[in-house]
């Protein structure tokens, strides 16, 4: 089973609002942060400057998102901006919605591992969340690095120096809150003090970067 879910197959977690009855939650593969970085065409630090959700021929909406790209992190990518398309939005009054799938806000500042720049998929971001971490300032003004629903950063332990016989099988998860495994968090967005900075982050990543193979 893929961790993110490709075009063909977005009806497994699409919800049309008005025409489509409520599904269960997508159900996604478990990765790694080794797998998350190895699987990632691109891993940049960005800032979302545009949302356009549009409305195809076919009725199905999506949205495009402009990042305005920082800094790349693993990949080659020279533009200074990225567009990628997420499925999901509203227009005019009608919303198509995927199940568990949170999409990056205007104005969000974050680390991102892009799956493909590419392809048509549901989420472009590879494991859903496991591939989408935010930049929030603490209270001295030090950015710091967040899941995608705020909970604070505190550690990445490469899988890799586990030994395999302790590692925990790879596993299914049933909503987009939830970090690849070996980035370790805090459970309270008020512990953002014990949040690695941005620079720390990085840093694990493009070392993992260098040593873990697709």
């Amino acid at each position: 089973m893929p961790a993110s879910l490709t075009l063909p197959r977005f009806l497994l977690a699409l919800l049309l609002a008005g025409s489509i009855a409520p599904a269960s939650a997508t159900t996604l593969l478990g990765m790694d942060i080794d797998q998350v970085v190895a699987g990632a065409e691109l891993v940049f630090e960005g800032e979302v400057i545009a949302v356009n959700p549009q409305q195809d021929t076919a009725g199905s909406i999506s949205t495009y998102i402009t990042f305005a790209i920082r800094e790349v992190i693993k990949g080659d990518y020279d533009a200074a901006t990225l567009e990628l398309k997420f499925m999901g939005g509203m227009v005019n009054g009608r919303m198509t919605e995927v199940t568990g799938l949170q999409q990056p806000a205007l104005g969000e500042q974050g680390i991102y591992f892009v799956e493909s720049i590419s392809e048509d998929m549901v989420n472009p971001l590879l494991g859903w969340s496991q591939g989408h971490y935010l930049i929030q300032e603490d209270e001295d003004g030090t950015r710091r690095i967040t899941t995608n629903e705020q909970a604070p950063v505190v550690a990445v332990q490469p899988m890799s120096r586990v030994p395999a016989a302790i590692r925990k099988p790879r596993a299914l998860v049933q909503d987009d809150s939830v970090a690849a495994t070996g980035v370790a968090t805090e459970q309270s967005p008020l512990m953002i003090e014990r949040a690695m900075t941005v620079d720390q982050f990085k840093a694990s990543i493009r070392e993992l970067a260098e040593s873990v193979t697709p």
